[in-house]
């Protein structure tokens, strides 16, 4: 029998291993501090082992920042769309718990505050005018839009299929290639204020996903009905879950080594010579589902540059447990100088990988000339 409990408890604490690249301590914001009307969403995160703290928007101790400067949370959840202040932080508090490295799920409404407009406005988005909503008359419902306009973003939404529900306000997204709208509303819907007298033309951004160029990332929606236990239970937790895991790096996350390189025969000189051959590796690993994997990808790319790039080539592949390598022999070229060798890495979805090295390429030296010439 005792055996049997140890068991349990071991398979429990596995079970409750954190699913997040970076960390398992979440900030909820509720408006009143209770997990209420999303306490189905709360409960996916916790089985997906995150350590959720939920404050209500008016607590001066949820702070996501200590007395020593240091991120308390690895991630933040805010859920009271009308809120002034979300705990003991401003829009300024939240931009820099993103700038810190933090990830952040931020969800408005019709009522949305200032201070989320704010924020939002820090990342390229506008939400539409207070008290207007996203209107579909094409819909069984007007005001709860169907929509299936997902981008084709994969590393985020993986596939989806079944349309989403959604309650709220529409935002438009700045030309950012940091930003990407991942659900439209419906060409047939349009923003419009609760009296019904104005509409804003053109169908406006539901969902939006961002990722800072220190690879934190953060989601709006413009409904915190979506995340409620009604529209989960319509339809909605495949994508919420989808959109959820990617913004708190429970997937789609790299990691790589640092790059290595060397001459064809394996030794690594002080300064390489111009047009010798040379050979260049890099590990690359993939985090999802809770683990490290080798990274897929054919079009990882190596760049020898000196202010432009003198060589471009795609590297193999090779997998190994828990990571993939990849590797190519290069002739160096034919001019002298400070490159920089380089593997920039940008795909949407995926977190950037910037690896870099600069070497000194030197000329023959006198003695290296060829000593006759075979032409003569």
């Amino acid at each position: 029998m005792l055996l049997r409990w140890i068991c349990v408890a071991l398979g429990a604490a596995a079970g409750a291993a954190a699913q997040s690249a970076s960390g398992a301590r979440v900030l909820v914001v509720t408006p009143t501090g209770g997990g209420g009307e999303y306490s189905d969403y709360l409960d996916s995160l916790r089985a997906r082992g995150f350590d959720l703290s939920v404050r209500g928007a008016g607590n001066a101790s949820a702070a996501l920042h200590g007395g020593d400067g240091a991120r308390l949370y690895d991630h933040a959840v805010l859920l009271a769309p009308a809120a002034r202040r979300l705990g003991a932080a401003d829009a300024h508090g939240l931009v820099r718990f993103v700038d810190d490295g933090g990830n952040l799920v931020v969800a408005a409404g019709s009522d949305v505050s200032d201070t989320l407009r704010t924020l939002a406005a820090q990342f390229g988005v506008t939400f539409e005018a207070r008290g207007s909503r996203v209107t579909d008359y094409g819909g069984a419902d007007a005001h709860t839009v169907a929509s299936a306009r997902f981008a084709d973003v994969p590393a985020v939404l993986g596939r989806q299929a079944a349309p989403v529900l959604f309650e709220g306000i529409g935002h438009r997204c700045a030309a950012n290639a940091l930003l990407t709208p991942v659900l439209r509303a419906p060409r047939t819907a349009f923003s419009a204020p609760a009296s019904d007298d104005v509409a804003s033309g053109g169908a406006p951004a539901l969902v939006s996903v961002f990722q800072t160029r220190g690879n934190a990332r953060v989601a709006f929606s413009g409904s915190a009905a979506l995340f409620s236990n009604r529209l989960l239970r319509r339809g909605n937790r495949h994508f919420v879950d989808a959109v959820t895991q990617w913004t708190l790096q429970e997937k789609s996350v790299l990691r790589a080594s640092p790059l290595r390189h060397a001459l064809a025969d394996g030794t690594r000189p002080e300064h390489y010579r111009v047009g010798s051959h040379a050979r260049f590796e890099i590990d690359v690993a993939e985090f999802r589902g809770g683990a490290w994997h080798a990274f897929d990808a054919d079009d990882v790319q190596l760049e020898l540059a000196m202010l432009d790039p003198y060589v471009r080539a795609t590297l193999n592949r090779t997998a190994h447990a828990g990571h993939a390598t990849f590797h190519g022999a290069l002739r160096l070229p034919d001019r002298y100088g400070t490159f920089t060798f380089r593997v920039n890495y940008k795909r949407p979805g995926l977190t950037s990988v910037d690896a870099r090295d600069i070497v000194g390429i030197r000329p023959l030296r006198h003695d290296e000339y060829p000593r006759f010439l075979t032409a003569a």
